[in-house]
């Protein structure tokens, strides 16, 4: 429930709730007073009126006409009676001398002085909790004797207490009744903030685990919707989820960092410490002949060669992994991209005598969104790694070779790299594609790399949206897999150039 429709039901309720409770409470008076209703209640006094009336005018009539009534016992005590029932009574005097005082009015104060009230009659009195009005009317008798008639008759039908008490109770009534709502509302509103305000301080003393309780509601098809307060708190638990997941990638990032400088450290010390000895042993003149200068020399241009090659694999590894390089995509035919480079990769390989054999498996064009400059990249750090860990002698593993094969799957192309090497221990499978990782046949400074090689082809193929992983042929050797996803845009052009949003 929303909170404009909390905050309009809270209003509508103060306005109702009293209302009802009221009528609740002059539901429950009327019971306990023999009514059924209000109806009942305004019957009677209005009966009680009339009644009052018609005897009010029989007595001035008497008044009038025969005052010499006011003398006959019978008549005077039929009068009280009648004027009993109808909660009134009379006070009658002759020549200021009390004569009768109503059997009623006896009863209503039994305290009450009747000589002092007829000689000095009030406009109204309180009798058991009831308001009496007086009303006096003087006359004489028959002998010429001066009278008067004291009438005090009940003027509301309920004590006089009730107008206060009734306006008390409806404003106990209003203020219990706001004062519950206005709890309840707030209670609802103001708890999710204080446990919100908590998760901030937590949140500012750097604790990052605490999770705010909170209503976890699915919002489904045709049911309640989540209110602003849990819209509130789900987007404050998905800011403080982001930023731990944040925190937790810089403190990743900088422990990386620090691995990373110190594999720099080491793989640069090595060819370095090569360099500083042979140009040591030119400057001691251990290098005393021209051949074995030129043989110094040559290992030193070797030396700073791979120092080089380290250096550009390590300042692309660091933008990839901070994705801090841009990716050109363009939509090419793998088909034809991959059999180019082959042709070109084939070239060098030769001097390496090792064959090098692409099969295209896949008819027709085989279009895919591609960085053609990258992902060349990575078919020449996957071919110089199978290369590398190839056998120098070919009947130890049989004949150096290499197989690019290209096949087509409903929503991927696949491309399979398989070589004719040791292939890889079980054991170093799962990590060959960790930043500065090298397999135990590759740690000495001449054959093996920058342990970045694969790292770099992880880092792009997954850029590409696809995957890489590594095994061993049954027959020897190793085998990588690409897994690229297909391309739906089929507007390319020539020479691959045509570029989309990838």
């Amino acid at each position: 429930m929303s909170i404009r429709v909390r905050l309009y039901m809270s209003y509508l309720a103060m306005a109702f709730v009293p209302v009802v409770l009221l009528m609740l409470i002059i539901i429950f008076v009327l019971l306990t007073g023999d009514r059924q209703d209000l109806r009942e209640l305004t019957s009677a006094q209005k009966n009680e009126n009339f009644n009052q009336a018609l005897i009010y005018g029989e007595l001035s009539y008497v008044l009038r006409e025969d005052t010499e009534q006011l003398q006959n016992p019978a008549f005077v005590e039929n009068l009280q009676e009648r004027l009993r029932e109808q909660w009134a009574g009379v006070l009658i005097t002759k020549n200021d001398q009390l004569t009768n005082v109503s059997p009623f009015l006896r009863e209503q104060s039994q305290e009450e002085n009747w000589e002092e009230v007829a000689a000095n009659p009030k406009e109204s009195y309180a009798f058991k909790r009831y308001r009496y009005t007086t009303h006096t009317i003087a006359f004489t008798y028959g002998d010429g004797s001066k009278g008067e008639v004291i009438l005090l008759h009940r003027s509301n039908p309920v004590p006089i207490f009730w107008h206060p008490l009734s306006m008390l109770i409806l404003a106990i009534i209003i203020c219990l009744t706001s004062l519950i709502l206005t709890y309840l509302m707030s209670r609802s509103i103001i708890r999710p903030i204080h446990q919100l305000r908590t998760a901030a301080l937590r949140i500012k003393d750097g604790d990052l685990t605490y999770e705010p309780p909170r209503k976890r509601r699915k919002r489904r098809f045709g049911g309640k919707k989540m209110s602003e307060l849990d819209q509130l708190s789900s987007a404050f638990e998905e800011m403080r989820m982001r930023l731990k997941h944040s925190i937790d990638q810089s403190l990743l990032y900088e422990e990386n960092r620090k691995l990373l400088l110190s594999h720099i450290s080491h793989d640069l010390k090595t060819p370095i410490s090569a360099i500083r000895g042979y140009v040591e042993g030119i400057l001691d003149g251990i290098a005393n002949t021209e051949e074995k200068k030129e043989r110094y020399m040559r290992t030193i241009y070797r030396k700073a060669a791979d120092m080089d090659q380290l250096i550009d694999e390590l300042f692309l590894f660091s933008k990839l992994d901070l994705q801090k390089i841009a990716y050109d995509f363009k939509v090419i035919d793998l088909c034809r991209y991959t059999e180019h480079v082959m042709e070109e990769q084939r070239f060098e390989l030769d001097k390496e005598h090792v064959q090098l054999t692409y099969i295209k498996e896949s008819e027709g064009e085989l279009w895919i969104a591609a960085d053609p400059e990258k992902l060349n990249r990575v078919f020449m750090n996957i071919l110089s790694n199978s290369v590398k860990y190839m056998s120098n002698d070919p009947g130890a593993y049989g004949k150096r070779s290499i197989t690019v094969t290209l096949t087509e799957q409903p929503r991927h192309a696949v491309i399979r790299i398989a070589d004719t090497g040791p292939g890889i221990d079980e054991g170093d499978l799962p990590f060959i594609f960790d930043r500065f990782y090298r397999a135990e046949q590759s740690r000495n400074s001449e054959t093996g790399g920058s342990g970045l090689g694969l790292a770099i082809v992880k880092q792009i193929v997954e850029g590409h949206g696809g995957e890489v992983y590594a095994e061993n042929r049954s027959q020897g050797g190793a085998c990588f897999t690409l897994r690229l996803p297909k391309s739906t845009d089929v507007k390319a052009v020539n020479e691959h150039e045509e570029s989309i949003d990838y």
